[in-house]
This record gives C-alpha cells, structure tokens and sequence, in this order.
C-alpha cells in the first residue's frame, strides 16, 4: 500500500474542494493500493468533506486554537511514515503547508517552487519541483491542482474529468427525483434554474438583472423556474422572489439544503444559471449545463469543466456592467 499524504490547510471552500478532485483521482489512477490522508482546516459549509471527495481515506483536520492544540497535530502526523507527500497551492504559496511538509515523514515530497513571480522559500523542502505561470497563462484551477502532481506522473484528460459525477446514495437520489416529481411534474417542460447568491459581494450580479433575465427566459422558452439559496443568500434571494412575484412568474425556491440534497435536484436541471460561487461548481458535478456571470478576470481560472458550460464576462471589474440581454443571448446557445 502507499501511503500518501495531501496538505492543504487554508481555508476549503465547496468551489475549491470539487476543483481539486481530479487531483485526488489522477492520484488514485497511479496508485490504485494508495491510502490517502488529507490535511485540511475546518469546513465553512455543511456538507461531509470526506462524502464529497471519494478519493480521500483518511482526514486530519490542522486547528490553530492555541499552542496545544497545535503540538498534538504535529504528535499525530509524525505518527506515521509516509511514501509521498503533495504540497497543492493554486493561488498563493502556503507557508504553514510547507511546514507541515517539512515536519512530515515522507520519502518523497512534491510541489511548487514558483507561481509566477513568487519563489518559494521553503521550497527546499521538495524533492519534486514544479515551476508554474498560472497567472500569467491564467490557468484553470482544476489544471493548478493537477500541475501539483504531474511530476510523479499522474495527470487526467479532459474527457476523464468531464466523465467524474457526484456520487450520490439512495436517499439523496429519491429526495431529488420526489422533489422534481412534486414541484415540476410536467415532464415537457425544461427546468431553468438561478441561483443569485454567493460569498464575495463583487461577484453578485443584481438581483434586477436576474428578475429581467427570468422574464425573458419565460418569454422564450416558458420553463419551471427554480430558485436555489444557500444558508448566507436568503436576503438576496427573497428580494428576488419579491420581484418575480409582483411581475406574476411562478417559482419554486429551493432554501438550505444540504450539498447532496441539492446536487439530487440540480442533476435533473436542464440549464443552471449562477455568479461565481461554489454551487456552480456543484450544479455541474451534478452534471447540469451551467451558465456563470463574472467579472473580468475570472472566468478563465474558475469556469467549470466537469459538464458542459458557458459564460458571460464583464468587460470591467464591474459585473454588473453585464446586461440581461447579454446572458439571454447566451441561454440561446444552448438551444439552437
């Protein structure tokens, strides 16, 4: 068996995590007998790290609460010898992943030396080394995350990431296929869903660009409309419903569910519309077709390559510089 060891203790966010999974598979692809152990911080969002990446057989979780806490991680991770260990970093260096790494047992340790123009200064600590121009090449994340490991050989085509799905148990499949069944039962009809909420503020499209873009879509193709909110987006989200409401469009509103539950409705979904935020990551593992909102400079590092996907980029930092009419004209393109 080979134990392997991933270290990434920065902040995990959902759009992140499902972004390094072809990492974790391209892993598994090379070493089949492989134990994986990830080293991770504690998740801002409710769903089970280890449910949602399959890859994983065990996590340690770095907490940095007090003096403590901290020795007795580094008394646990010395616990064990490990054949490889991998440092990914997509966006910065890490300073504390690599001293994790230094402090870890491994015969073999890969990373990054440099993202650009920022050598790494605990890069001594590799034994494998990767050089990188991700910014200037303005690289996918999921690429970022694969380049971490190209050096022991493990790597995956598009087409393989393409293929990898959510795995979804019994239950989760049932609550989606009722869910559909009770809310949308014609089945002639296709299913547009929205999703106006997200983390970072820049990256919200008005909540008047999503009412204007619904009603052209209803004008257009007549769909089930369906609104999704996540447990920070009910402001946002009710303002919406608000509108569409007064213009009399019915919706349903899917409101804080669970990853799984709500990647069992969306996997029926025939088009997903969304800013940049981790559920559009998680609407096209699911499989659906997904149209993202950005602002400029975003799109090439964060689009989705697990389905098919198309965008709309603002040509300023502005996104809301990014008319209704733009992003409809987009909608058509998936319906020639």
């Amino acid at each position: 068996m080979t134990e392997i060891l991933i270290i990434r203790p920065q902040s995990i966010q959902l759009g992140d995590t499902i972004c390094s999974l072809p990492m974790f598979k391209a892993i598994k692809n090379k070493y089949p007998d492989s134990f994986i152990t990830f080293v991770g911080c504690p998740t801002n969002y409710n769903v089970n790290l280890e449910k949602l990446n399959p890859f994983l057989d065990d996590v340690m979780i770095y907490k940095k609460d007090n003096l403590k806490v901290i020795l007795s991680f580094y008394k646990e991770l010395r616990k064990k010898k490990y054949d490889i260990v991998v440092i990914p970093s997509t966006i910065r260096i890490s300073s504390t992943s690599y001293l994790i790494a230094l402090m870890a047992k491994g015969k073999v340790k890969a990373g990054i030396s440099r993202i650009d123009d920022e050598k790494n200064p605990l890069g001594f600590v590799l034994d494998i080394k990767v050089e990188s121009d991700w910014k200037a090449k303005k690289t996918n994340q999921v690429y970022r995350f694969l380049d971490s490991v190209k050096g022991l050989g493990c790597n995956l085509s598009l087409e393989e990431i393409k293929k990898m799905r959510i795995e979804l148990n019994d239950e989760e499949t049932e609550f989606g296929n009722r869910y559909i069944a009770e809310n949308f039962p014609d089945k002639t009809k296709k299913i547009f869903g929205f999703h106006p909420g997200g983390g970072e503020e820049e990256n919200l499209w008005s909540v008047k660009n999503y009412s204007d873009l619904i009603m052209k879509v209803r004008e257009k193709y007549n769909p089930y409309i369906l609104l999704t909110s996540g447990f920070l987006d009910n402001e946002i989200t009710t303002r919406l419903e608000s509108m569409l409401t007064d213009s009399g469009v019915s919706f349903t509103t899917a409101r804080n569910l669970d990853a799984y539950n709500l990647a069992s409705i969306l996997k029926h979904t025939d088009l997903y519309i969304s800013n940049d935020t981790g559920v559009m990551h998680l609407a096209a593992y699911a499989g659906t077709n997904t149209l993202s909102v950005f602002r400029k400079g975003k799109p090439e590092e964060w689009q989705t390559l697990f389905n098919e996907s198309k965008y709309v980029c603002s040509g300023t930092y502005k996104i809301d510089d990014i008319t209704a009419d733009e992003v409809f004209e987009k909608v058509k393109e998936f319906y020639h």
